[in-house]
Protein backbone atom coordinates (compact mmCIF):
# COMPACT_ATOMS: atom_id res chain seq x y z
CA UNK A 1 0.00 0.00 0.00
CA UNK A 2 2.27 2.81 1.24
CA UNK A 3 5.44 1.35 -0.28
CA UNK A 4 7.67 2.62 2.51
CA UNK A 5 7.26 6.27 1.60
CA UNK A 6 8.26 9.00 4.03
CA UNK A 7 6.40 12.26 4.60
CA UNK A 8 6.83 15.25 6.87
CA UNK A 9 4.28 17.58 8.43
CA UNK A 10 5.47 21.17 8.75
CA UNK A 11 3.37 22.25 11.73
CA UNK A 12 2.65 25.97 11.67
CA UNK A 13 0.38 26.20 14.71
CA UNK A 14 0.18 25.27 18.36
CA UNK A 15 -2.07 22.33 19.22
CA UNK A 16 -5.42 23.30 20.70
CA UNK A 17 -6.61 21.42 23.79
CA UNK A 18 -9.39 19.74 21.79
CA UNK A 19 -7.00 18.58 19.05
CA UNK A 20 -4.55 17.28 21.66
CA UNK A 21 -7.31 15.31 23.36
CA UNK A 22 -8.95 13.98 20.17
CA UNK A 23 -5.91 13.33 17.94
CA UNK A 24 -2.84 13.80 20.12
CA UNK A 25 -2.15 17.05 18.24
CA UNK A 26 -2.52 18.44 14.73
CA UNK A 27 0.12 16.00 13.50
CA UNK A 28 -2.32 13.20 14.40
CA UNK A 29 -5.07 14.84 12.33
CA UNK A 30 -2.98 14.72 9.17
CA UNK A 31 -1.62 11.25 9.77
CA UNK A 32 -5.12 9.90 10.39
CA UNK A 33 -6.42 11.62 7.27
CA UNK A 34 -3.56 10.96 4.83
CA UNK A 35 -1.28 8.13 5.95
CA UNK A 36 -1.31 4.76 4.28
CA UNK A 37 0.01 1.48 5.59
CA UNK A 38 3.79 1.21 5.44
CA UNK A 39 4.45 4.96 5.37
CA UNK A 40 6.56 6.91 7.85
CA UNK A 41 5.41 10.33 9.01
CA UNK A 42 7.52 12.87 10.91
CA UNK A 43 6.54 16.22 12.37
CA UNK A 44 8.53 19.43 12.35
CA UNK A 45 7.17 22.22 14.54
CA UNK A 46 8.33 24.99 12.23
CA UNK A 47 6.42 27.72 14.11
CA UNK A 48 8.72 26.86 17.03
CA UNK A 49 11.84 26.86 14.86
CA UNK A 50 12.07 23.07 14.33
CA UNK A 51 12.92 22.36 10.68
CA UNK A 52 14.27 19.35 8.81
CA UNK A 53 18.00 19.58 8.11
CA UNK A 54 18.96 20.39 4.53
CA UNK A 55 20.66 17.02 4.14
CA UNK A 56 17.58 15.09 5.28
CA UNK A 57 14.90 16.74 3.12
CA UNK A 58 15.81 14.51 0.18
CA UNK A 59 14.76 11.49 2.30
CA UNK A 60 11.13 12.65 2.16
CA UNK A 61 8.64 11.89 -0.61
CA UNK A 62 6.57 14.92 0.33
CA UNK A 63 5.54 17.43 2.97
CA UNK A 64 2.27 18.83 4.32
CA UNK A 65 2.20 22.45 5.48
CA UNK A 66 -0.56 23.02 8.03
CA UNK A 67 -2.83 25.93 8.72
CA UNK A 68 -1.89 28.69 11.12
CA UNK A 69 -3.32 31.77 12.78
CA UNK A 70 -0.24 33.67 11.53
CA UNK A 71 -0.02 35.77 8.36
CA UNK A 72 1.51 33.69 5.57
CA UNK A 73 3.06 36.88 4.19
CA UNK A 74 4.53 37.92 7.55
CA UNK A 75 8.18 38.52 8.27
CA UNK A 76 8.50 36.26 11.31
CA UNK A 77 11.85 34.46 11.29
CA UNK A 78 10.20 31.02 11.05
CA UNK A 79 7.99 32.12 8.14
CA UNK A 80 11.00 33.43 6.19
CA UNK A 81 12.83 30.20 6.96
CA UNK A 82 9.79 28.19 5.79
CA UNK A 83 9.74 30.11 2.51
CA UNK A 84 13.41 29.25 2.02
CA UNK A 85 12.66 25.57 2.68
CA UNK A 86 9.79 25.65 0.19
CA UNK A 87 12.09 27.04 -2.49
CA UNK A 88 14.50 24.15 -1.85
CA UNK A 89 11.67 21.61 -2.01
CA UNK A 90 10.45 23.15 -5.25
CA UNK A 91 13.92 22.95 -6.80
CA UNK A 92 14.05 19.27 -5.78
CA UNK A 93 10.56 18.74 -7.23
CA UNK A 94 9.40 17.38 -3.86
CA UNK A 95 5.62 17.12 -3.50
CA UNK A 96 4.04 19.63 -1.10
CA UNK A 97 0.44 19.82 0.12
CA UNK A 98 -0.52 23.17 1.66
CA UNK A 99 -3.53 23.53 3.93
CA UNK A 100 -4.93 27.08 4.37
CA UNK A 101 -1.82 29.00 5.59
CA UNK A 102 0.35 26.42 3.87
CA UNK A 103 -1.52 26.89 0.59
CA UNK A 104 -0.78 30.61 0.50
Amino acid sequence: MGGGKKFGVLLCAEDSDYIKKRYGGYFGVFVEMLAEEGETWDVFRVANGEFPDDDEITEFDGFVITGSCNDAHGNDVWICRLISLLKKLDSLKTKVLGICFGHQ
